[in-house]
């Protein structure tokens, strides 16, 4: 094990010490020795014990060692500042070789510390293991929880007496509230995204210093850290050994994922490739789907799940619940995303996707989530292909609710001809023609914006603004009810041939023969593109902050 500058000054915290290393000058030591005669016989990662007189000497003659010393002498700042870099002086009136033996013991001590923990690893230890190897060194409270927060191992003879870890060990797990806490603070998102050490001050969350690290395996969260400095105040030293801690801690969770490759683990790693990376070949993917207990021929359909807000999402605990009301589903995470494989016995997939959205609804509710659900497939290859349409129907079908009434219908005519869009779920079948007129926007070709159907409908829009009329919602609803004019006439409350009026004044101002049912859809298709570029619009000015 190798010794840093901060664990040097962790083992004179008792003493007076006055500190001459700057931050950037810290460093790793191999083993800290008496000064050697010869200069040429020092190393860089050493650090020599001596007096200081004789430090102050062997620097002037060759800088970038670094000394442990005992003061001898009285100098002034001038001279501390010019010839002692590199040096921690030790203002007691002690002798060289008792300041050898303090931080040799101390080294030693750390170095079994280490010792007692590979050794540990190798005998296949469990996280209990090594927390009860740790609690000497960290004098703290220390505790590992999965992904639900669910506890699963803590120091037995270091306690803490904040409230959240009063309650974790009396539950065995964090409470709503203490989630609340996380979510108030803004920490799960933080949780999500850092993959180093996390930092918490007192009053935050917890009533102490904490310093937590997550263990990730197959891109997401699944085991966390927590050490809550109740005892022994959080410093530089008491970090980097939690860090020495965390190392072990990973390797033990690396291992656990490895020996634990159930059919889920595969699945999970299985679905992340085809969703996210780039398998794509059938042979390949028929062959992991039967070692992960997912058919590679079936009745599917696939959701994905996003969050508006994911700095409150605790993921873990999200996924547990979701897997209660879907338990036949493959579930998997990726930077919160959550990504859902249905598999059914009928082939009445429509009908049995509907119950599912209805028994999850109050969890999206709950963690304000939003649904995209995919059409039915049969072939597990095309699932990527599925799960983009899951994301193009959220996608799309938020921008579509938020701009709600385009046409400034009549209540009753919107609601009964426009799609039926939750602001909860979306159904890539409701958005279907919407993805098509955005796909036609992305290439090299505008194929609507100057077409003469879209220009028609802006010219009837103008007539309307300038003679206060509503021809462009004649015409919607007309096209909509597909030319029955006693259909439009019972929605907008009009005689038939008061609607038969109105399409010939609409016929003369576009220019248009409405009999040719490719003209009809071209139009339909032209609102619906209007639609579209209202709702990009709305989206990007809300996004703006306009």
């Amino acid at each position: 094990m190798n010794f840093t500058t901060n664990m040097v000054y962790g083992a004179l915290n008792a003493y007076r010490v006055s500190k001459f290393i700057q931050k950037d000058n810290t460093r790793e030591y191999r083993w800290i020795s008496l000064l050697p005669e010869n200069s040429h016989d020092m190393e860089r990662d050493i650090l020599y014990v001596c007096l200081m007189t004789e430090a102050l000497k062997r620097n002037k003659e060759n800088q970038g060692f670094h000394y442990l010393c005992i003061c001898d002498r009285y100098w002034d700042n001038d001279q501390a500042s010019e010839f002692s870099s590199g040096m921690i002086v030790i203002n007691e009136n002690k002798d060289v070789a008792w300041l050898l033996n303090l931080v040799q013991q101390r080294f030693l001590r750390l170095s079994e510390w280490e010792t007692n923990m590979q050794l540990a690893i190798i005998d296949n230890c469990s996280y209990q293991r090594l927390l009860d190897l740790c609690e000497p060194i960290l004098c703290n409270f220390v505790s590992v929880l999965d992904s639900t927060y669910k506890l699963l191992a803590h120091t037995t003879h270091q306690k803490s007496d904040d409230p959240i870890n009063v309650s974790l060990l009396e539950k065995g797990y964090h409470t709503e509230e203490t989630i609340r806490k996380f979510q108030s603070q803004r920490r799960l998102k933080l949780y999500a995204e850092e993959h180093g050490l996390i930092f918490g001050h007192a009053g935050e969350i917890s009533i102490y210093d904490t310093v937590c690290k997550w263990c990730h395996y197959g891109g997401e969260n699944l085991l966390q850290t927590v050490m809550v400095c109740s005892n022994t105040p959080l410093s530089d030293e008491l970090t980097e050994l939690f860090d020495v801690l965390m190392k072990y801690i990973d390797i033990c969770f690396q291992r656990e994922q490895r020996q634990l490759l159930t059919p889920s683990k595969i699945y999970s790693s299985l679905m992340h490739d085809i969703i996210y990376e780039n398998l794509s070949n059938p042979y390949r993917i028929a062959d992991q789907a039967k070692r992960s207990g997912i058919p590679y021929i079936s009745n599917f359909d696939f959701y994905k799940i996003v969050f508006e807000d994911i700095a409150i999402v605790p993921i873990g605990r999200f996924i547990q619940e979701l897997s209660s009301y879907l338990p036949f589903s493959k579930i998997i995470s990726q930077d919160f995303e959550i990504c859902v494989l249905n598999i059914y016995d009928s082939p009445k997939i429509t009908e049995y996707s509907h119950k599912n959205i209805e028994k999850i609804m109050p969890l999206l509710e709950k963690y304000k989530g939003i649904c995209g659900v995919s059409e039915s497939f049969s072939c597990l290859a095309e699932l990527k292909m599925f799960a983009h349409q899951a994301t193009c129907a959220f996608n799309i079908g938020i921008k579509l609710y938020n701009l709600g009434n385009h046409w400034s219908l009549v209540e009753n005519i919107f609601e009964s001809v426009m799609q039926k869009l939750e602001s909860r779920v979306f159904y890539y079948n409701d958005i279907y023609v919407f993805h098509i007129l955005q796909c036609s926007e992305i290439g090299s070709a505008d194929l609507f914006t100057n077409s003469p159907y879209t220009k028609s409908l802006k010219t009837l829009m103008e007539y309307d603004k300038e003679h206060d009329g509503n021809l462009i919602e004649i015409l919607y609803c007309y096209l909509l009810c597909e030319r029955r004019p006693t259909a439009v006439g019972n929605i907008l409350h009009m005689h038939r041939n008061t609607v038969l009026y109105h399409i010939g004044r609409i016929i003369e101002i576009i220019g248009t023969d409405l009999d040719d049912y490719w003209v009809r859809l071209k139009l339909m298709l032209a609102f619906h593109y209007l639609e579209l570029q209202a709702a990009n619009i709305k989206s990007n000015e809300v996004h703006s902050g306009k």
